[in-house]
């Protein structure tokens, strides 16, 4: 299949950033109430705001989850020095630019985490698009529709649109989507991906680019 696009996940996809994050939440989240952050596990594959408000709601406060989101973003945007690229991934951005197909990120992460993560490590996206600039996050399929969209790619184009994804939340949303999901299996068995739905499987980007997908010019 010759594809029309292509979108990628940000955590997991692109960048190996869980343990980051649960550091953040378990710093914002003793910043704000004073305990520890357990069942950590429960908290993967949410957006952002999502799991802000999960967390206080748990400790009976639904209404700080801004402060919750603010207080997890300060103490992570002085560390993105300890987010490193997954392997393959800066390989595959270059033949995704040179090759010419739209791409760009989808994120459950906020703009804030994934901007300043891709400005950290110098990588220029066309489109970038994160849980807080659509209405539903993964596992609704809107962020997968409006970024392509923004992509310039026809609604009857869909179908060719390759989505690579670590989260069961991604994948779902993607064959939701009616788009094509590509399982990275840096947080999930493959089998799960496959059940999940994902269409193929690959443990980073770099495996990825060995299938000939992408094309240059």
């Amino acid at each position: 299949m010759q594809p029309a696009a292509v979108i990628l996940d940000f955590d997991g996809v692109v960048v190996d950033s869980l343990s980051l994050h649960l550091a953040a939440w378990q710093a914002a989240v003793e910043a704000l109430f004073g305990v520890a952050l357990n069942d950590q596990g429960s908290l993967v594959g949410h957006a952002t705001r999502t799991i802000a408000h999960i967390l206080c709601k748990r400790y009976g406060a639904p209404s700080l989850s801004s402060s919750l989101i603010a207080a997890k973003e300060a103490w992570i945007k002085d560390r993105f020095e300890q987010l490193p690229l997954l392997p393959g991934s800066a390989d595959f951005l270059r033949a995704l630019t040179k090759s010419g197909l739209p791409f760009g990120i989808a994120s459950n992460s906020s703009g804030v985490f994934v901007r300043g993560a891709l400005a950290h490590h110098g990588l220029t996206i066309p489109v970038v698009l994160t849980s807080s600039e659509v209405s539903r996050p993964k596992p609704a399929p809107d962020i997968f529709w409006e970024c392509s969209n923004r992509l310039g790619v026809s609604p009857k184009d869909r179908p060719r649109i390759l989505v690579f994804e670590d989260s069961i939340h991604g994948i779902r949303a993607a064959v939701t989507a009616g788009m094509v999901p590509v399982g990275i299996s840096s947080n999930q068995p493959p089998a799960k991906l496959l059940a999940a739905g994902a269409g193929f499987v690959c443990a980073d980007l770099g495996e990825a680019l060995n299938h000939g997908w992408i094309a240059e010019k």
